[in-house]
């Protein structure tokens, strides 16, 4: 398999991994806070207050970072920048639940964390993956 192809599939992932949240987060706030993922209820678990503009917002912005993440995946272009971008959403949203897993049952902490560490690890392989392009472009 070519770096392109797995730079391409690993960007997919993501979208297609993140895209469930950002529609629910957008389109249905309450339902997203209360009963994100699947019923899990493991954002109103943490004890946070329900705010429907910020959930809202963060929906969308989950929406539009999947539209550029498409784009750069099926272009092949702004590969890095938008790698990146998943990478450092990706770590701060894992270490923030790493220390917010109190309570959670054992097979919540194991589906949470392996959920959390999976966008920055594709997003990651997708940095390798592009890799000797970087260097050549510079």
């Amino acid at each position: 398999m070519s770096r392109r192809s797995i730079e391409r599939i690993s960007l997919g992932l993501i979208a297609v991994s993140m895209l469930p949240a950002g529609l629910q987060a957008t389109f249905t706030p309450r339902s997203f806070f209360t009963d994100f993922p699947l019923g899990r209820h493991w954002i109103a678990h943490i004890g946070d207050v329900y705010n429907e503009h910020l959930t809202r917002d963060v929906g969308a912005l989950f929406l539009a970072l999947i539209v550029v993440t498409v784009w750069a995946a099926s272009r092949g272009e702004a590969v890095r920048p938008v790698a990146i971008a998943w990478l450092v959403q990706g770590a701060l949203h894992l270490l923030y639940h790493i220390g917010h897993l109190d309570g959670f049952g054992t097979a919540d902490k194991i589906g949470l964390l392996g959920s959390l560490v999976a966008i920055p690890a594709l997003a990651l392989v997708a940095l390798w993956a592009n890799w000797p392009r970087t260097l050549d472009s510079n």
